[in-house]
């Protein structure tokens, strides 16, 4: 009877010593609030200067601006392009090998896609 007591004291210490770890204070210490002195401009200052500020400079300080497509080339030349590189075997393939095309290659999806220009425009004249 004695290791059975001795047991249920060293398991209820232990749960002890454990709910104290976690007795700690749900608050977090952030730091105090800075004095900051009043502004300088009445409110209507302010929205006349933001009013007078152009677009450009009040988005300068975005962390990136939105990226612009830019391209030349025509929906039908891309297509073009595209099904001449997947019939190369340049894409489309999920192996995980990356495939470079040879400057013979290039030409040819070029081609292919000066090709589609024509079409469009020997399309458009009919």
């Amino acid at each position: 009877m004695n290791a059975k007591t001795l047991i249920a004291t060293a398991l209820v210490l232990s749960f002890a010593g454990a709910g104290a770890a976690f007795a700690q204070e749900g608050t977090q210490d952030f730091p105090a609030p800075k004095y900051q002195a009043p502004a300088k401009l009445t409110r209507s200052e302010v929205i006349a200067t933001l009013k007078a500020a152009p677009a450009a400079e009040a988005t300068a300080n975005e962390a990136s601006p939105a990226p612009q497509a830019v391209s030349t080339l025509s929906r039908a030349q891309v297509q073009a392009e595209a099904r001449e590189a997947l019939r190369l075997g340049l894409i489309g393939s999920d192996d995980g090998m990356v495939r470079v095309a040879t400057p013979a290659q290039l030409e040819q999806i070029r081609a292919a896609g000066l090709r589609a220009i024509d079409n469009g425009v020997t399309r458009a004249a009919k």
